[in-house]
């Protein structure tokens, strides 16, 4: 069966999509979802006092000072959430060479700072950073004190070797 529902009305008066020739705009009660007129967004039973709906303004200064504010916020939690202490000050206080190439090795940390904190260590074998290097995060350190640490590292599987008179340990 083809054609439209209505059998006085012409075919492709309307589409699926398209409105009818005499259709008016109309918006929806933001409420109840009754038919409002357009532009007003509540019906007659939700808006006893007849106060016309926000501006356009409104709206979009609404969601701006949202998202000023969403942003501000963001910073503040991740300042908190990446703060540093120390600074940290560390010294090698003795280095053993294994036959294998291996080494213990005893240091400081001191955290110069007020509070407490956590360093982040790296452990050079020649002085120069390299990708290879044994990096690591020290437990809490208090504020203002110095706390030895012992590490036995392995051999390195490239060169150089470790050259006991110019390891390092940097911490941040």
């Amino acid at each position: 069966m083809t054609g439209s529902a209505n059998p006085t009305e012409a075919p492709g008066d309307s589409g699926f999509l398209a409105p009818k020739p005499d259709a008016q705009p109309v918006d929806h009660c933001f409420r109840c979802g009754k038919e409002t007129p357009a532009g007003v967004g509540l019906c007659d039973e939700h808006n006893k006092g007849r106060l016309a709906g926000p501006s356009s303004t409104q709206m979009h200064a609404t969601i701006f000072i949202g998202i000023v504010i969403g942003v501000i916020g963001f910073f503040v939690i991740a300042g908190l959430a990446v703060t540093t202490t120390g600074p940290y000050a560390s010294s090698v206080t003795s280095a053993t060479g294994g036959p294998d190439g291996s080494v213990s090795l005893v240091f400081t940390v001191t955290n110069e700072g007020e509070d407490e904190g956590v360093a982040d260590c790296r452990v050079t074998r020649d002085g120069v950073p390299r990708p290879e290097d044994l990096a690591f995060r020290t437990e809490q350190l208090p504020g203002g004190e110095t706390v030895t640490f012992e590490r036995d590292l392995t051999a390195p599987e490239v060169a150089p070797a470790y050259d006991l008179e110019s390891l390092t340990v940097d911490c941040v």
